[in-house]
């Protein structure tokens, strides 16, 4: 999808005073989601923080030497980090590489064409009305 095909939704969707309620409530809706993933996420690192912790104390508890432990705990933890790191850059490189699996349909690219067309003399004559 082209800039300019996500303007023009963006523009199609904004036009009259309801649509403009409807965006402002799907944009607070938005940002709500961002915060309770935020403070979700936030809480389940707390909780990795207590698990990992409480590892280390059942390893000291059932007869490991504190810098064993230590070894261990931190090991796992960055075997997890590398994994869920490696996981991420290959979810990001699938989606960098979506829009060039996704068929475009012909209707599609001939609306997409016209509207690039449209906006391209519309921003001409605007400057050459200047």
């Amino acid at each position: 999808m082209s800039y300019v095909d996500k303007l023009l939704g963006i523009a199609g969707m904004s036009s009259t005073i309801a649509h403009v309620s409807m965006l402002k409530r799907f944009l607070s809706g938005v940002t709500v989601v961002i915060a309770l993933t935020a403070v979700s996420s936030t809480m389940a690192g707390m909780i990795l923080i207590v698990a990992l912790y409480a590892l280390y104390l059942s390893l000291v508890h059932h007869g490991l030497d504190q810098q064993t432990a230590v070894l261990t705990v931190t090991g796992l933890a960055v075997i997890a980090t590398g994994a869920l790191a490696a996981l991420a850059v290959f979810r990001w490189r699938q989606l960098r590489n979506m829009p060039h699996l996704m068929p475009s349909s012909p209707v599609l690219g001939h609306v997409s064409k016209l509207a690039d067309a449209f906006v391209a003399g519309l921003l001409a004559e605007r400057r050459r009305n200047r």
